[in-house]
């Protein structure tokens, strides 16, 4: 059992995050004393002579191991930079202490957050690239390899990121929150498929209402992107997959239309056919693994057979980019399993490869059970850099990055793309450069206040009864954000 002392309880879930890089422990309980068996991490936090002075101290069954103190300049900071110099410090000082008594480097460092690119670009922006580079080797350690993909990043966003109106550029999205079948890693929010589609109908009919009463407001913005995920769009039946695209046909007028087709079990040539109808040029077809047995393990409805035949469908269709994820670290898999899944896909052609490292979050059956199958985190690392450096030798390059918690490793998801065939909409969403409208059940709205340095967000619920019933509460409070 791992225990945690802090003086400063407002970073106790941050200094977990540092802690889980080092233990797999889910449940760090804060404790007043140190307890004469396990391992406690006591951190105290202090201003001493106009410094922010972070210490932490590591005991095992009673006995102080090692200790670590990162101290920063108190300077002329407004209230956000000071507690920001707080917690870099904190999270700092229990890092260094485990780095040092296990002996383990992580690839990130010490960062736990889920945009590092955008942290690298906010670096950059105000300090300039080699102050940046400094920092994230020196004070966040991070190693080369990692810095590196950053800096490609970098440069690979720079020019949509710039060609960007802040305050008038918009990206739309769209929850489809159906699917066939739970994935056993599977956090997000969804429903299952009904098998009569009146659930589904019912859906469809609020969701129109909430698109058409934003109607002014979108021909009054920009529009870069449309995005429809879910859930499965494509697990809708082929007239309430048409209901929704006819509302968005007037968005769309040559702009970037994504649809994640991403379950293989639920593309038809018909539904192909509606997508490239209603000028959607890029979609996801996602196997995940290309292992029969594995998809069996994970939850998958489909077959591998299933996969191949989606992807010739799609590819007959003639759509501008396809997209294929994939996640490393799934059950009894190890390198080679992983890598033959990539090549099997690569051997498509795809204009998009999505690698995913496997997270084990609170809200999967993997993690409601606590399950403990997953691949070792070393391989998981074989497993990414391999997906790396096989992608660049095919002309692949990185162009968006996300961490999540209780990633193997802390490891990060790595979207792949063919130069020239990049998603506007997923580098939009990583690095907060534009305003985003939100429809469908459980789907998150957010408007960006530069001046401000704030983002403000809108949720809409996540039960369907009341998504239904409070259409006129949602439509005024999305007016409100967007006024």
């Amino acid at each position: 059992m791992v225990y945690l002392i802090t003086n400063s309880e407002k970073y106790y879930a941050d200094l977990c995050d540092e802690i889980r890089l080092f233990y797999n422990e889910r449940n760090i309980p804060m404790t007043d004393s140190v307890p004469l068996e396990g391992t406690v991490l006591k951190h105290v936090l202090r201003y001493e002579d106009g410094k922010i002075i972070n210490t932490s101290v590591l005991y095992e069954d009673g006995d102080m191991r090692c200790s670590r103190t990162v101290v920063l300049p108190d300077g002329e900071f407004t209230e956000l930079e000071r507690t920001r110099a707080e917690k870099h410090g904190a999270k700092n000082s229990i890092y260094m202490v485990l780095a040092d008594h296990t002996g383990i480097r992580r690839p990130w460092g010490s960062l736990t957050g889920v945009r590092p690119s955008k942290m690298y670009r906010d670096l950059v922006r105000n300090l300039g690239a080699a102050e940046a580079d400094r920092r994230m080797r020196e004070e966040y350690f991070l190693s080369e390899e990692k810095l590196s993909l950053l800096k490609q990043i970098y440069e690979v966003q720079e020019p949509f990121i710039d060609s960007n109106e802040p305050g008038r550029d918009i990206d739309i999205y769209v929850g489809i929150p159906f699917c066939t079948s739970r994935c056993s890693y599977c956090s997000f929010f969804s429903l299952l498929a009904s098998k009569d589609g009146g659930k589904e109908h019912s859906y469809v009919d609020a969701l129109i209402r909430e698109i058409d009463a934003s109607a002014d407001m979108l021909e009054k913005r920009n529009i870069r992107s449309l995005y429809m995920g879910g859930g499965t769009p494509t697990a809708l039946s082929d007239s309430e997959l048409e209901r929704v695209l006819c509302h968005l046909d007037r968005y769309v007028r040559g702009r970037e239309f994504t649809v994640e087709a991403g379950r293989p079990d639920t593309i038809t040539e018909s539904k192909l056919a509606l997508l490239k109808d209603h000028n959607v040029a890029r979609i996801s077809i996602n196997p995940q693994s290309t292992c029969e047995r594995t998809l069996g393990l994970i939850g998958r409805s489909h077959s591998i057979s299933q996969f191949y035949s989606a992807v010739e469908m799609a590819l007959g269709m003639g759509f501008d980019s396809i997209n294929m994820d994939l996640i490393a670290g799934l059950q009894d898999e190890d390198t080679e399993i992983f890598m033959n899944s990539l090549k099997e896909c690569m051997a498509f052609g795809p204009q998009n490869i999505t690698v995913h490292t496997l997270a084990i979050k609170k809200g999967s059956r993997y993690g409601m059970e606590d399950f403990k199958g997953y691949t070792d985190e070393a391989i998981v690392s074989e497993m990414i850099s391999g997906a790396r450096e096989l992608l660049s030798e095919k002309g692949y390059i990185p162009y968006y990055l996300y961490k999540q918690k209780y990633m193997a490793g802390n490891l990060e998801n790595v979207g792949y793309c063919m130069k020239g065939k990049e998603c506007i909409y997923n580098i939009d969403m990583m690095e907060d450069e534009a305003d985003v409208v939100a429809f469908g059940l459980g789907t998150s709205s957010r408007r960006i206040f530069n001046d401000e340095g704030k983002i403000k967000r809108f949720y809409t619920p996540k039960d369907l009864s009341l998504y239904i019933s409070d259409m006129d509460g949602i439509i005024e409070k999305r007016k409100e954000l967007f006024a």
